[in-house]
C-alpha cells in the first residue's frame, strides 16, 4: 500500500510540476539564423521574394522533393506565396504580408496538416562592404501547457534547417549572374500620343505596389462600367513632389476616344513626340536600373529631358510567371 501510496504521491506531483512550471515559460518563441552573401542587396532580395524559387533551396522541401507545391505570384509581391502538401512535411501554406524593397520581407506560414499552427517569417537584409547580411527569423506564440514546453528546444531542433537553408539559399544567389533586371536597346522615338483615363494619388515610395494593384483595380472597374474597350497596355506617370519619399503616382489604361471621367478617375491625353525609351526586363521592383540607363544615355547625347517619364507595363503577370521575361517600357520625353 505504501508504494501505491508514493507512486500516487509521485505521478500528482510531476502533474503538477507540468502544469505548473509553463505558467513561468515563455508565450512566444524566436528562432534565427544570418548569414552573409557576396551579391548586391537587390539581386538577394529579388531571389528570396521570389517564391518560384522556393524550391530550390529550402531545406524542407529538399526533404521531400516530390513534394505537391503550388506557387502564387502577384505583382505587387503582398498575396505572394505558396501551398504544400506531402507526406513527410505535413501540409501548409506560406503567403506574403508586408515587405520593404530590399530591407523586410514579413510572411504569415500557417501549417495545416498534422498539426494545426499559425506564425511569422521575417527575412531582413542589409548591404555591407562585402555583399548583403541577411537574417531568418521564425516567431510566434506558444499555448499552455504543451507548447510552452515545445518551446524550450524550438530553437536547437529547427536551427539546424535554417543554417541548412540559408546555405542552400547562399550557394544558390551566388552561382546566378550578379545583375538585377536587363535593359533592352534604348532608342530615341517618335512617340504616337495616347489618350487615357487615370488615376493620380500621392503615395509612399515603398507602398506603390499595393497602391498601383488598388488603382487599376478602379480603372478597369470604371472601364467596364462604361461598356469602353482597353486599347493598349497600362501605364503609369510619376510626377515629382518635394516630399522625400513620395511620388505622385499617376495610374493610367489607355482608351481609344475621350471619356468623361467621375469622382477621381481623369481622362488625359499625353501628346505625340519625342522619347527615348527602353524596355526593362524583370521584376518591377527592379526598374531603376534602366531608367539609370537611359539617364546615362541623355546625358552622353546632350539630349533634354522635356517632362515627366512614364512606365507602360507590356507583359501580364497573371499570364506570364517568369519574372524575367516581365517587360517594362520606360519612357522619357525629350526636346
Amino acid at each position: 500500500m505504501k508504494f501505491l501510496k508514493w507512486l500516487g504521491i509521485t505521478i500528482l506531483a510531476i502533474v503538477v510540476l507540468y502544469l505548473i512550471i509553463p505558467l513561468f515559460l515563455s508565450s512566444t518563441f524566436h528562432v534565427e539564423r544570418s548569414i552573409n552573401i557576396e551579391r548586391s542587396v537587390e539581386m538577394v532580395f529579388q531571389t528570396a521574394v521570389d517564391m518560384n524559387m522556393r524550391a530550390k533551396w529550402d531545406p524542407w522541401i529538399e526533404l521531400e522533393p516530390e513534394v505537391e507545391m503550388n506557387v502564387t505570384t502577384t505583382p505587387e509581391i503582398i498575396g505572394s506565396g505558396y501551398t504544400w502538401k506531402g507526406e513527410i512535411i505535413g501540409k501548409g501554406e506560406i503567403e506574403i504580408v508586408e515587405f520593404i524593397p530590399n530591407e523586410l520581407i514579413k510572411s504569415k506560414i500557417r501549417f495545416i496538416e498534422p498539426q494545426s499552427m499559425e506564425s511569422d517569417v521575417i527575412w531582413t537584409f542589409e548591404s555591407n562592404e562585402s555583399g548583403t547580411a541577411i537574417t531568418w527569423a521564425f516567431e510566434g506564440s506558444l499555448s499552455y501547457p504543451v507548447e510552452k514546453w515545445f518551446g524550450l528546444f524550438m530553437d536547437k531542433s529547427l536551427g539546424g534547417s535554417f543554417e541548412k537553408g540559408l546555405s542552400n539559399f547562399k550557394e544558390l544567389v551566388e552561382k546566378l549572374p550578379d545583375n538585377i533586371g536587363r535593359t533592352g536597346q534604348i532608342q530615341e522615338i517618335n512617340f504616337i500620343g495616347v489618350k487615357a483615363v487615370s488615376i493620380k494619388e500621392k503615395c509612399a515610395m515603398n507602398k506603390l505596389s499595393g497602391k498601383m494593384f488598388e488603382m487599376y483595380t478602379g480603372l478597369m472597374g470604371f472601364l467596364k462600367k462604361n461598356n469602353v474597350e482597353l486599347e493598349g497596355s497600362p501605364f503609369a506617370i510619376y510626377h515629382p513632389t518635394e516630399e522625400e519619399g513620395y511620388t505622385m503616382l499617376e495610374c493610367a489604361l489607355p482608351v481609344m476616344k475621350k471619356i468623361t471621367g467621375e469622382d477621381n478617375i481623369k481622362y488625359i491625353e499625353i501628346p505625340e513626340g519625342k522619347a527615348v525609351m527602353a524596355s526593362h526586363f524583370g521584376h518591377y521592383n527592379t526598374v531603376k536600373t534602366t531608367y539609370k540607363e537611359i539617364l546615362n544615355y541623355i546625358s552622353e547625347n546632350n539630349l533634354e529631358i522635356n517632362g515627366t517619364p512614364w512606365e507602360v507595363y507590356v507583359t501580364d503577370p497573371t499570364k506570364e510567371f517568369d519574372q524575367s521575361k516581365w517587360e517594362t517600357q520606360v519612357h522619357f520625353p525629350i526636346k
